[in-house]
């Protein structure tokens, strides 16, 4: 009753609400529950996800495999050799002159990278290809080999460390996640000062990630997003609210949109405001923000890929972290900053970060 009575006296229409569901993002219209617009910003399969994060991958797959081996499992051989197997018709997929994966992809975020992006899949590939066979039988592939000759090494025929490849790859998809994720809200002119925003948002298996503002790059993306105009106290991250079927389809039920609007995010909202309304007189605490981290856009330069190797790290790790909060948070910050024009923007891994005399990628051959 109390926060009805709250909600009664206020004297703005209500904003809209906000869902970050899953991948998905959904913006409804918050009296009537029409759907306003929708995005997906994760594991879409026409988007291009999958196809770099596959790529990334190829490190930690090679690593998890020698301590596969080192654990004493023989399973890792059949898995390396099929792991050279996909590589290398990769390989081959990437370098068709017609018919190529990213021109039928056409992402616009990548638009203006294609090239270096095909040249950047190319040159791991054959990295990757190099070092599988130089293993032999296998007596050197270990957890520390796979992170001294592999992510870090370098020779004059392959002159840029792994882990470029794998921060580059890991960029690219979150410049593509925070691109159409803005695109999808900028046109609809929402009143973001007085949206309600709800995020439940799973990263793939990690279950425990992502609880709080600190730990998910998503909360930055909606405040860029909105040009800052969404006040923190307008976003909570409600990992334990329902789904009902109807989240998605044109119209919300009635009894959906109250749920979100009555029961989630209003309590939420108002509980601090009749707090400190009822108890004026006790003293309120406040608690530290977490603390700055390598990754972050005003901590680390573009072209520091050891930083973000540091702050990956960090995020497989600690339970409490989203993985792409290794790359996400830098991105939003470096998109806002060049007015979300992907073709100004910085990339880590790709267009900078390289050893003094290396430009780039070698050229692939298109056949």
């Amino acid at each position: 009753m109390l926060t009805q009575s709250v909600i009664a006296r206020e004297v703005n229409a209500p904003g809209p609400l906000v869902l970050v569901v899953g991948s998905d993002i959904y913006v409804y219209e918050s009296r009537g529950g029409t759907l306003l617009g929708h995005a997906r910003f994760r594991a879409d399969r026409t988007s291009g996800f999958y196809e770099l994060t596959a790529i990334s991958h190829i490190g930690p797959a090679l690593a998890y495999l020698a301590q596969i081996k080192e654990n004493g499992d023989a399973r890792w051989k059949t898995r390396l050799a099929s792991l050279r197997a996909h590589t290398a018709q990769v390989r081959a997929l990437n370098q068709r002159a017609t018919n190529n994966w990213l021109d039928r992809l056409n992402q616009p975020a990548w638009s203006a990278r294609k090239a270096q992006i095909r040249n950047m899949v190319d040159y791991a590939c054959a990295r990757t290809l190099d070092y599988i066979d130089s293993l032999g039988e296998g007596d050197g592939f270990t957890a520390t080999g796979v992170n001294d000759a592999f992510f870090y090494g370098t020779s004059a025929q392959y002159p840029i460390p792994f882990v470029n490849v794998m921060i580059g790859t890991f960029m690219l998809e979150g410049l593509r996640g925070a691109v159409d994720g803005r695109d999808a809200l900028v046109h609809l002119d929402l009143d973001w000062a007085h949206a309600m925003v709800l995020v439940s948002s799973r990263a793939g298996t990690n279950v425990s990630s992502g609880l709080t503002e600190g730990t998910n790059w998503l909360v930055a993306l909606l405040k860029a997003a909105s040009g800052f105009n969404l006040p923190d106290d307008r976003i909570k991250i409600v990992p334990y609210a329902q789904v009902p079927p109807s989240v998605g389809q044109p119209q919300l039920l009635s009894a959906d949109l109250d749920y979100y609007v009555q029961r989630v995010w209003g309590p939420l909202f108002y509980r601090k405001i009749v707090s400190d309304q009822v108890f004026a007189s006790i003293p309120t605490i406040y608690l530290p923000d977490r603390p700055p981290l390598p990754g972050d856009y005003f901590v680390t330069q573009a072209g520091a890929i050891d930083q973000f190797m540091i702050r990956m790290k960090h995020s497989l790790r600690d339970a409490r972290e989203m993985l792409s909060n290794t790359v996400a948070f830098w991105m939003v910050g470096e998109l806002a900053s060049k007015h979300w024009d992907p073709s100004a923007v910085d990339i880590p891994g790709l267009t900078v970060g390289f050893a003094l005399g290396v430009a780039g990628y070698p050229a692939v051959m298109l056949k």
